[in-house]
């Protein structure tokens, strides 16, 4: 044994040599699978390969004419021009602000050259962080990634469509075909309702995967134009046979990763049209790779050799989609949720919203995004501020997020409006309040809460009290204890609109607790706190709680808010029972929340406080986007469930 061997500096480099071999190995090994069956291929068809005539090849590719080389050329621009508009899509989607056109153009360079020089995803990557420096590795990973898989999907979706329509000379390609439709009916059906644990993945929009799937169809029909158009004289192919073979053959050329698809993409072809003659077909492949492939990459290459352009000046937006961190909530974020005139804006804690801001950056309102919809929730964060420039604010970003504007829970003021606008409107809660200056337990109206209080405190309950930002420790251990046992009593917290218990928020809110004579926690309330109101947040009690548990700590909360001087104390909002005459699908929607939420009982628990009621409204621009979005909102309310 060679002692030099176990140098520490000679191992070292060992391991700095082997890395590059490691990595080398790797790709050459994802390489083996497509490169066997390449091969395969060629051995099957070894006979027909070894009887093309080049000569034949030659003389039939110099038949193809002007016209068709001019309508080649037109049918790669048409092409071009909706591969460009997936990145356009795609920004969108993941909420950047390009321009279209500088996405459009950077999609079709990315294109061009990854088609061409190969691994399309990889490349395409690096060609939009060339052009668009502003973009981030990050983003140009994601949105070549996004591009790569979407393309994916409707091009399986394109191609089963025209083999049903067409025929394909392939074994079982019917069934096949009928199953990809399948897939793709499901997966439309999971962006609308996702049941269960599905309810927390996310699923692009139907408005986005329905421009991808159009974008894709012009895209490839055009790309498999360009083929037929350059097929050379006295060959005779129905454009939808040969449409449907390209489709395939692409799909094979895509699948077995080899730069532009050359040889799995020609062999696929001679497969699937065998009544063509080889020569002919592969002159016609030749001119389409000229056209569609080489063309292209050199005005790619042109664009990507060039400096990127600085970015240009953004128009003023009107407003902007602004995410935030919770935990760390900026100084003018916090002054609106303190005056807000909902305190159910404090939502924003628990991490499900984000914030619209008005074009001076000002926070306007809470909004989700979900499903097809962007959710507005209650009413804007400044009522001091013009309603309608808030709601088209919410227009512009719905529109520019491929999904539809939605108000949900919002007053009777922001509904007229929303009316006025030709919006749809349906009332979908009804929100008790208290006046706490005012507010007493005398009177006939109160007879029920008086018995609960009196049952509570006869069983020697006593309420204690933290107000929002109290230096004293809060008995989290206790709450979350309790917290989990309400849980999974239940099947699972409810969110969005509802809360949910995180300890996180627990600093801002006011904290209940009712405790036994024994000194044990039995149940506990929080409630959203600003200058203007206060709102009933959680209420969770264990499943042996005395009667009038929860009317006492609400009575003492009430009592609170009284204290702070705010002129408002809010119930928060029950679900209204069935209207009628409304859709089937509300009415159902309607009793899927009623059971899980218990809105009955809810109901009958914040009728003992005898409040002022306040009808909230559900608004939309359209009837359907008012059903999708009480889809998108029930989704999102029985997520955790």
């Amino acid at each position: 044994m060679r002692g030099h061997d176990r140098e520490p500096g000679h191992r070292t480099a060992a391991l700095t040599t082997d890395i590059p071999r490691l990595a080398m190995g790797r790709v050459l090994a994802r390489q083996l699978v497509p490169l066997g069956v390449f091969a395969l291929l060629a051995l099957v068809l070894r006979h027909r390969i070894a009887e093309l005539d080049i000569a034949h090849i030659r003389s039939a590719l110099a038949t193809v004419g002007p016209v068709q080389w001019a309508l080649g050329l037109g049918l790669t621009a048409v092409s071009f021009w909706a591969l460009g508009r997936y990145d356009v899509v795609v920004h969108r989607l993941i909420g950047r602000d390009t321009e279209p056109k500088r996405a459009a153009i950077t999609g079709m360079t990315a294109i061009a050259v990854g088609q061409t020089v190969g691994m399309g995803a990889l490349t395409g990557t690096f060609v939009r962080w060339r052009l668009l420096p502003d973009l981030g590795l990050g983003d140009a990973t994601r949105i070549s990634a996004i591009v790569t898989v979407s393309f994916f999907a409707a091009w399986a979706v394109v191609t089963a469509l025209t083999v049903l329509t067409f025929g394909a000379a392939l074994p079982h390609s019917g069934p096949l075909a009928g199953l990809v439709l399948a897939a793709a009916l499901a997966l439309a059906l999971l962006s609308l309702w996702r049941p269960g644990r599905l309810a927390r993945w996310s699923l692009p929009p139907l408005k986005a995967m329905g421009l991808v799937f159009g974008f894709t169809a012009i895209d490839t029909l055009a790309a498999g134009g360009v083929l037929w158009v350059m097929l050379p004289d006295g060959v005779q192919v129905a454009p939808g046979t040969l449409i449907t073979a390209y489709l395939l053959a692409l799909g094979a050329g895509l699948v077995l990763t080899t730069p532009g698809g050359v040889g799995p993409f020609e062999v696929a072809l001679l497969v699937l049209l065998p009544t063509v003659p080889d020569e002919p077909l592969l002159a016609a492949v030749l001119a389409y790779r000229a056209i569609y492939y080489a063309v292209p990459a050199l005005i790619g290459g042109v664009v990507l050799l060039r400096r990127p352009d600085s970015a240009p000046a953004p128009e003023p937006a009107r407003a902007a989609l602004a995410p935030v961190d919770p935990d760390h909530l900026p100084l003018v974020v916090e002054a609106a949720l303190a005056t807000a005139p909902r305190a159910e804006a404090a939502l924003l804690r628990h991490g499900r919203f984000q914030l619209l801001a008005n074009a001076r950056l000002w926070p306007a309102a809470l909004v989700a995004r979900s499903g097809q919809s962007l959710i507005m929730l209650g009413d804007p964060l400044t009522p001091d501020r013009r309603a309608d420039d808030v709601v088209s604010d919410l227009t512009d970003r719905a529109r520019a997020t491929l999904t539809s504007p939605v108000i949900y829970k919002c007053g009777a003021r922001l509904a007229v409006l929303a009316r006025k606008k030709g919006w749809a409107l349906l009332p979908v809660a009804r929100e008790g309040w208290v006046d706490p200056g005012r507010f007493t337990t005398d009177g006939p109206t109160r007879r029920q809460l008086r018995r609960k209080l009196r049952k509570a405190e006869a069983a020697g309950i006593t309420v204690s009290a933290i107000a929002p930002g109290d230096p004293v420790p809060i008995p989290f251990d206790e709450m979350d204890a309790l917290a989990a046992l309400w849980s999974a009593a239940r099947g699972g917290e409810r969110g969005f609109s509802m809360g949910v218990w995180s300890p996180a928020t627990m600093r801002n809110a006011a904290i209940y607790i009712a405790r036994d004579g024994a000194g044990r926690m039995q149940g506990f309330v929080t409630v959203h706190a600003n200058r203007r109101e206060h709102t009933l947040d959680l209420m969770r009690q264990g499943e042996d709680a005395v009667d009038g548990l929860m009317h006492l700590l609400v009575t003492h909360a009430i009592k609170g808010a009284a204290v702070a001087g705010v002129p408002r104390f809010s119930l928060a909002a029950v679900p209204t029972g069935d209207i009628a005459g409304e859709p089937a699908l509300f009415t159902r929607l309607r009793a899927l929340l009623d059971h899980a939420t218990g809105a009955a009982g809810l109901r009958q628990f914040k009728s003992a406080f005898a409040p002022d009621w306040e009808t909230l409204y559900l608004a939309a621009p359209t009837r359907t986007a008012l059903a999708l979005g009480a889809l998108d909102i029930t989704r999102e309310i029985l997520r955790d469930a």
